[in-house]
């Protein structure tokens, strides 16, 4: 990954340092929980009044209960969250100094990077740009874009910021993070999304039963996961919402005849924290 990773400001009333072994935070245990489904491990480092995720694979031999050297799991770089500006609150910690739930950090720095060995899409621009909601919309059946396209801006969508990328595999996967000036828009969007956003290649859906646990999320963040239902085209079809403040994510994972649900599971929980 070429971009250069930045860190969060501490804002000036933090507590100071915590000692080597504090007792976990609320959000450290939702951290830890989502581990177990991640393969990841999460190492906090202070460093310059700031904390960055470190995020690798472990040997799978130190996992109780997995018996291959491969459960579907990607490998992703190191992640971290990026400096917010001097004053800035977090978009979901305290309603009080942030009662619109905004994400004050750019939003394409919060885009979940390629996992090891991928191959980015040129067509999405990452940290390049925004992306077009024209093309956003490409994912929808054509019937329905045009009332999408609508609701989108009576919503006021601000940006889109999209990553995507194929794996070894030939799995295709896209992320994209839809802005709003408040979490009650993106939350109503996300309605307009549900209702009417029909996906081109995965017109008949249901719940994925196997993402139940949403404790692992960010405190904060809803999720709707999508599996295609059979009989399916040539490409199984995977996709989910989060609401995370003013922001939502659609993630759409695809592969040729079947598409394994822990790849899917694991990256819609690491894009999560990052927009926790």
């Amino acid at each position: 990954m070429t971009d250069q990773p930045m860190a969060p400001a501490v804002a000036a009333d933090e507590p100071p340092a915590a000692p080597a072994t504090p007792t976990p935070t609320a959000r450290e245990r939702v951290l830890r929980a989502a581990l177990r489904w991640t393969s990841a491990v999460l190492v906090f480092a202070a460093l310059g009044g700031a904390t960055a995720y470190a995020v690798t694979q472990p040997e799978r031999t130190e996992i109780p209960g997995l018996r291959t050297p491969e459960d579907g799991r990607w490998t992703y770089p190191a992640l971290s969250l990026p400096r917010l500006p001097e004053g800035a609150p977090r978009p979901l910690e305290d309603v009080k100094k942030n009662p619109g739930r905004r994400h004050y950090a750019d939003l394409r720095a919060l885009l979940l990077p390629a996992p090891e060995g991928a191959k980015n899409d040129p067509v999405f621009p990452g940290r390049r740009g925004w992306l077009p909601t024209g093309t956003f919309l490409q994912l929808f059946q054509k019937d329905h874009r045009q009332e999408l396209a609508l609701d989108l801006k009576h919503e006021g969508l601000r940006h889109i910021a999209a990553r995507a990328w194929t794996t070894r595999d030939g799995t295709h996967a896209a992320i994209y993070l839809l802005q709003y000036s408040t979490q009650a828009y993106a939350t109503r969007s996300q309605l307009d999304l549900s209702r009417i956003g029909i996906f081109q290649d995965a017109p008949d859906v249901s719940y994925d039963p196997g993402f139940g646990d949403s404790g692992n999320l960010p405190d904060g963040v809803d999720s709707f996961v999508f599996d295609e239902r059979k009989p399916r085209g040539r490409d199984h079809v995977r996709y989910a919402h989060l609401v995370a403040g003013d922001t939502i994510a659609v993630i759409v994972l695809s592969h040729r005849g079947s598409m394994p649900a822990v790849p899917m599971h694991q990256t819609v929980l690491l894009q999560a924290q990052l927009l926790g």
